[in-house]
């Protein structure tokens, strides 16, 4: 996050900045779930949001002349499962409850 930046809208510039969605609607809330420690420390923050255009792109980032993601998905959560590391299933558990409880929110 930039200083003084609150952490949703931290969120918000860099899913804009790394995959191009700049319409994120937040149906279940604005709740969150965070990763345990992982990579010397660090604590990644998750957001469950409803993308209505849905088109991604991975720009390059300029500081780096490249991409700072290889690819992306869209998976349904068993087969998500299957792919994401063990630090990320809890947050993946997290997302499909909230989903599963209100399957006519969006």
């Amino acid at each position: 996050m930039n200083p003084g930046e609150a952490p949703l809208a931290g969120a918000l510039r860099e899913v804009e900045e790394e995959t191009g969605l700049a319409s994120l609607m937040f149906p279940w809330g604005e709740s969150w779930q965070e990763t345990a420690p992982y990579a010397g420390g660090k604590v990644a923050r998750y957001y469950l949001a409803h993308s209505p255009d849905g088109a991604v792109f991975l720009p390059v980032n300029p500081v780096l002349g490249r991409p700072e993601h290889h690819e992306f998905r869209w998976l349904e959560f068993d087969a998500a499962a299957r792919v994401l590391p063990p630090r990320l299933q809890p947050v993946l558990q997290w997302a499909a409850a909230r989903v599963h409880a209100s399957p006519n929110i969006i």
